[in-house]
């Protein structure tokens, strides 16, 4: 297992934790996307070269996963991600009880609010239909206020904000108060956070799943962790991941007294990355980023 080697004349405590058990195995998987076969961890071993890949523990390795998904998705517009999640569980819900929750918006991205309209605000044999909203940019208060001029009361142009307590709002309100409303979403991937926890996520990443580290996704379970990315957009994960993983560990762990060498091949593999890296963020903004809408 990762966490439990080090690296070639490093004194440093491995930062990483003993959990799970890294799946090396040489079987040929049926990933779709080809890196021969294998495993995630395997493809990051042969990024970052097998003595800096020692350095690190499950606990890195799954930070570094999280926060290079998240940093990927942000360079990729709403209409892709919801495209790319498709039919995947929990993509959308209805509960308004879900919606204005306080939590719900916590570490999801809001691709698409759509409201339903009333029997009474429709025009045509009283069939109820949903409606895309926008979502609100000025200030709430002259939102829901009826004499102020951005008052929010066509039910056939709605909007959404997310309210100071994280809870998601659709206007205009109805005579139930809250709207009938349906919210699209793609939630960031969470290493021991699955279904069992909150129903409400898109990766099913905990215990019970046994994708609770990312040293245990095996070559077949790669889509998983990559829900709602479109596959082009693997390889930079991969390599942001990596990136971090090396710009951390220099960071933090590698002291002026300490192994001159491994700080020479740490400094020399981040240049190698970051270049790759860039590339990489320069193809999919033109892919996939707000300059094709």
């Amino acid at each position: 297992m990762a966490s439990n080697q080090s690296g070639s004349g490093n004194t440093s405590k491995n930062p990483g934790s003993d959990l799970g058990t890294s799946p090396y195995q040489d079987d040929v998987g049926t990933t779709s996307f080809n890196f021969g076969g294998k495993p995630p961890i395997v493809y990051m071993q042969f990024l970052l070269g097998e003595e800096i890949f020692t350095l690190f523990g499950d606990a890195m390795l799954n930070e570094a996963f999280e926060s290079s998904f998240k940093h990927i998705s942000e360079i990729i517009t709403e209409s892709v991600l919801l495209e790319n999640l498709g039919n995947a569980q929990m993509t959308s819900v209805t509960n308004n009880a879900v919606i204005n929750n306080a939590t719900f918006s916590y570490e999801k991205r809001i691709l698409k609010v759509l409201r339903q309209n009333t029997t009474a605000e429709d025009t045509t044999a009283d069939v109820q239909y949903y409606w895309a909203c926008r979502k609100v940019t000025q200030p709430l208060d002259n939102n829901i206020n009826p004499h102020s001029i951005y008052f929010e009361n066509d039910p056939f142009s709605p909007t959404w904000y997310i309210n100071t307590n994280g809870g998601i709002h659709i206007l205009p309100k109805d005579s139930s108060a809250e709207p009938v409303g349906k919210v699209y979403f793609l939630s960031f991937p969470k290493f021991g956070v699955g279904k069992e926890d909150d129903p409400n996520i898109t990766h099913d990443l905990g215990n019970t799943s046994g994708f609770h580290n990312f040293s245990l996704i095996g070559a077949t379970d790669e889509e998983e962790i990559f829900i709602g990315l479109p596959i082009e957009a693997r390889e930079a994960v991969y390599l942001a991941m990596a990136t971090n993983l090396v710009f951390g560990f220099l960071s933090n762990h590698v002291q002026d007294d300490e192994d001159s060498e491994l700080v020479s091949l740490l400094n020399i593999q981040q240049d190698f990355l970051g270049k790759k890296l860039q590339v990489e963020l320069e193809r999919i903004s033109k892919q996939f980023g707000a300059v094709n809408e």
